[in-house]
């Protein structure tokens, strides 16, 4: 083998190893799935579906991140969206009711939709 393929054979190496390490699950991250799925079953979260509807009827914008994240007790989703104008929108809703809690961004006259 080459000195020059050698290396090459050992930066890919190298870069497979380096993402195996980052893709690879973490424990938290098993526990915080098993946390949600029980948070569901209790009624302490509205499934993801439901989000996305209420967030169709309330604003003209796209989901392009979610975040669910617990604080004593109360689960709250948080979103990051972007408007046809390519806007950041974001928006905290509470869980289990999906009552907007907090909403920031630039021109959101644009994004919040009138209620019908």
């Amino acid at each position: 083998m080459k000195i020059r393929h050698r290396y090459l054979y050992i930066i890919g190496l190298l870069g497979t190893l380096t993402f195996a390490a980052i893709a690879a699950p973490s424990v938290d991250d098993d526990e915080h799935h098993d946390d949600v799925m029980t948070a569901v079953e209790k009624g302490l979260i509205k499934p993801y579906s439901a989000l996305q509807h209420k967030v169709s009827r309330q604003l003209s914008a796209r989901i392009i991140k979610v975040e669910l994240n617990e604080d004593n007790g109360e689960w709250i989703y948080g979103l990051k969206l972007i408007d046809n104008e390519n806007n950041i929108i974001k928006v905290e809703y509470q869980a289990q009711s999906l009552q907007m809690l907090q909403i920031k961004g630039r021109h959101l006259e644009n994004v919040i939709k009138a209620p019908k």
